[in-house]
């Protein structure tokens, strides 16, 4: 089967080469920078942390130096990273307060509530936290509530842009037709649309209102937090969202909204709060807290990025059953772990893959408690894999359900007839020629497809029953692809309470009857180059640099992941579109 790919891969490969030779020149003395590790900066008494974070924001970061996270690619920092050195400074005697100053940051709104709870925490100390904005986006605004004080700058080109939340979804049907790529989709519940990108110009009705009411708690549980940390009243933010006539809101506009509390140039505020260079650290230079050992531990495990059947190369965040079985066979021995957190943020994908991750933490389960703690999104595969745990907490704004299975079967027959490539099949068996990208399914094959699809949508099921401890026939009205947010997962009883990553690892030891304890945190932390130096310098790495160079279409470069997993594994159990929001 896979001697079907082998000019497709060709192909694939060596444009890859060529863009990465064109690249490297530029990009290897990025690298080399990136190497070098951030310089800790000595703290003096009155010191203020500058939180300058921007750019994407991961759960959790597997590399303690990866090059990869500076000017080769959009800045990456972790919440792990950040939720940490928030904490430390909380007790940190010579912090005397947060200056953050969020610009264009690109994560869920789970991942900014977590860090949202931490600067919470450290204003309870008695410190102070100041947020100043020059251009203020919606996800920079939304964490700059939590602060004391907004201050924007008074410029006439700055501003706050809040436009609300959603997903823009790309349709790929006419491009397909046009170039002669169709794709055969097979699906278990109306309500699972991961095909449709490929095979409709625009979202079936049930789809359609399964994303509405979704978006709707989303945008509901904004609002919400924002009205209550500006202390303004609902009906008046949702005035401002809706109703405004301006797209950006200017300076004059912020003040009369109550959005922020002064405009004044950072170096004005710098001065009126005594800050100095002197006195100013930068929270990528604040060093992490060391932990303590000790013989009672819990262990959270990042489970984050698509569910696949083999990684897809540096740099790509994915689960496969190799990576995180290993570790869970690890903590099954290791008697110090006495309760385990998995810290679940994934869309989903191989079905396989998922219930073989699935049947590990049945067997883990046996031994020390398990609980998840859901993060941005945690659906399909995503759930799959939560569903068999003690107890479920989702972030309130978590996106989680789409139990569902679909079957993906791309075909290029048209294509290579409009640019003369010919295939000619010498074969024996009936499904010998099965999912030939050269030629389109039959009926056989596709009626086959239709069986392994209803037999493992009813073993998803069944997953999620027993898990959960309801009735199968209570899973079906709440299954069928559809995807939940928080609060409508916990009415479902797909969730057991809403809360964040430190109430499950709380829950963990309860469990675990522990009430001292120290974290160990897995994937453990790897130095960047002594793993390339192991796995070798090959065609994914090359692959990856590709990627990053095109990270701004995340669209694009979403359905290109979601094309390589179903090549040659076309039952996924996985989120319909990248709804992130």
């Amino acid at each position: 089967m896979k001697s079907k790919w082998f000019s497709f891969g060709c192909l694939t490969s060596v444009l890859i080469i060529i863009i990465m030779i064109f690249s490297m020149f530029r990009i290897f003395g990025s690298i080399g920078k990136g190497f070098q590790k951030p310089k800790i900066e000595k703290i003096v008494d009155g010191s203020w942390l500058r939180m300058d974070i921007s750019g994407q924001i991961v759960d959790y970061n597997e590399f303690e130096d990866n090059p990869f996270s500076g000017s080769l690619t959009a800045n990456k920092t972790s919440v792990y990273e950040i939720v940490h050195k928030i904490n430390k400074a909380a007790q940190d005697d010579k912090i005397k307060g947060i200056l953050l100053e969020p610009k264009f940051i690109a994560c869920g709104y789970a991942n900014l509530h977590e860090i949202m709870s931490a600067l919470e925490n450290f204003k309870s100390t008695g410190k102070e936290i100041y947020a100043y904005l020059d251009m203020g986006m919606n996800r920079d605004y939304f964490l700059t509530t939590i602060a004391d004080r907004i201050y924007l700058n008074p410029s006439a080109s700055a501003g706050i842009l809040l436009t609300g939340v959603g997903s823009g979804i790309l349709f790929y049907k006419d491009m397909l037709d046009k170039i002669g790529v169709e794709f055969t989709v097979i699906h278990a519940g109306k309500y699972k649309g991961a095909g449709e990108t490929y095979t409709r110009n625009e979202l079936s009705e049930p789809v359609r209102k399964n994303l509405d009411r979704l978006f709707l708690n989303v945008y509901n549980s904004v609002l919400t937090k924002i009205a209550k940390n500006r202390e303004i009243e609902i009906d008046e933010i949702t005035k401002i969202y809706e109703n405004r006539e301006e797209l950006f809101i200017n300076q004059e506009n912020a003040l009369n909204y109550n959005l922020v509390d002064e405009l004044i140039h950072k170096e004005d505020l710098y001065n009126e709060l005594g800050v100095t260079k002197k006195n100013l650290v930068s929270l990528s230079k604040y060093k992490i807290p060391t932990f303590k050992k000790s013989k009672s531990n819990i262990a959270v495990i990042y489970a984050q990025g698509g569910i696949v059947m083999q990684s897809q190369g540096f740099g790509t965040e994915n689960i496969t059953a190799a990576k995180l079985n290993k570790i869970l066979d690890k903590i099954e021995k290791d008697n110090e772990i006495k309760g385990v957190v998995i810290r679940v943020n994934s869309p989903g994908g191989s079905a396989l893959v998922s219930e073989i991750i699935h049947a590990k933490i049945k067997k883990l389960r046996k031994v020390k408690p398990v609980v998840i703690s859901m993060g941005n999104v945690a659906a399909s595969g995503g759930y799959y894999i939560s569903a068999e745990s003690d107890y479920i907490f989702a972030d309130p704004f978590t996106i989680t359900g789409s139990i569902g299975v679909v079957a993906m079967l791309p075909n290029i027959s048209k294509l290579t007839d409009n640019i003369g490539i010919h295939e000619q099949d010498i074969s024996k068996g009936k499904f010998s020629n099965a999912m030939s990208i050269y030629s389109k399914p039959d009926e056989s094959m596709i009626n086959s497809l239709r069986m392994s699809i209803k037999e493992t949508y009813l073993e998803f099921k069944q997953r999620v029953a027993d898990g959960r401890g309801i009735p199968i026939d209570d899973v079906e009205p709440i299954a069928q692809g559809q995807v939940w947010s928080a609060e409508d997962a916990l009415q479902n009883k797909l969730i057991d309470e809403t809360g964040m990553i430190i109430d499950a690892i709380k829950k963990a030891a309860e469990l675990s009857s522990i009430e001292e304890y120290t974290i160990k945190y897995y994937p453990q932390q790897k130095n960047f180059f002594e793993e390339i130096i192991k796995d070798k310098l090959d065609i994914d790495i090359a692959e990856t640099v590709f990627s990053n160079q095109i990270n701004e279409d995340k669209g694009i470069l979403k359905a290109w992941q979601l094309f390589k997993s179903i090549k040659n594994d076309p039952l996924q159990a996985v989120m319909p579109f990248d709804l992130e929001n």
